[in-house]
């Protein structure tokens, strides 16, 4: 696993990490702004990272990875973590296995387990039927640029049926504890308005077993739109969260 790294290495740092069927170059416009002021890591998951074979295995994986990987390469803290869709059910992992202290955490319309996996699965088994043979269904599915339709649709097309089905098959099944071992100082959940109804169960659960993570729904957004398509307005609300 490849994980990508901008800006000055003595500056508070970022983990930014991407969801399913996703390129981490789709958060580089938010990533180019935040460079400025912090170090920024963005991971590129297995199965989703055309410079390398690698093929994706769990959410429990991909979060042991990432961890052990800035463990290894020095790393003693997060001060902002960072994940977008299945990629927020990697952050949740993250901290689970509470490798590395976080200070600060956003799940942006991440899945949690078991439930939001009903939900999403015949969106799921339609952009694998679909997705990988037409680049138009991604983009009547997502509300991205055509770059960035273009950069899923090559991941996508790289990627075997049973690489697909792996992917598929972690959205919303993985494991977390029914308490955490540590919790962040600030935690959020975001949301955006038009998948305020395929989000509900898994805002349910995270009032259940995260109460202290702060809900917040981001008026006339898409899926992972703030972050992909905003950056100027993400990194903005990134950089209020640090001070």
């Amino acid at each position: 696993m490849k994980i990508h790294e901008f800006g000055e290495h003595n500056r508070v740092n970022i983990l930014m990490i991407h969801g399913a069927f996703m390129s981490w170059e789709m958060f580089r416009p938010a990533i180019d702004i935040l460079a400025g002021n912090y170090h920024i890591y963005a991971a590129a998951l297995p199965g989703h990272d055309l410079t390398t074979r690698e093929e994706f295995i769990s959410v429990e994986g991909s979060a042991a990875r990432i961890g052990l990987t800035l463990v290894r390469d020095g790393l003693r803290r997060i001060d902002l973590l960072y994940g977008l869709g299945m990629g927020g059910g990697i952050a949740l992992r993250i901290l689970a296995d509470n490798d590395l202290p976080v200070e600060r955490a956003v799940i942006d319309a991440g899945i949690m387990p078991n439930a939001g996996a009903g939900l999403f699965a015949g969106f799921i088994r339609a952009m694998k039927d679909t997705g990988k043979k037409s680049r138009a269904a991604l983009a009547a599915a997502y509300p991205y640029s055509p770059a960035d339709i273009d950069r899923m649709y090559t991941v996508m097309q790289r990627m075997s049926d049973e690489a697909v089905r792996k992917v598929y098959g972690a959205e919303g099944n993985y494991s977390l504890p029914e308490e955490f071992p540590a919790l962040p100082e600030s935690i959020e959940y975001w949301y955006g308005e038009k998948e305020e109804r395929s989000r509900q169960k898994d805002i349910e659960y995270i009032k259940k077993h995260i109460p202290a993570a702060a809900v917040r729904k981001l008026a006339g957004m898409g899926h992972g739109e703030y972050a992909v398509s905003c950056p100027t307005q993400f990194a903005a609300d990134v950089v209020r969260r640090m001070m």
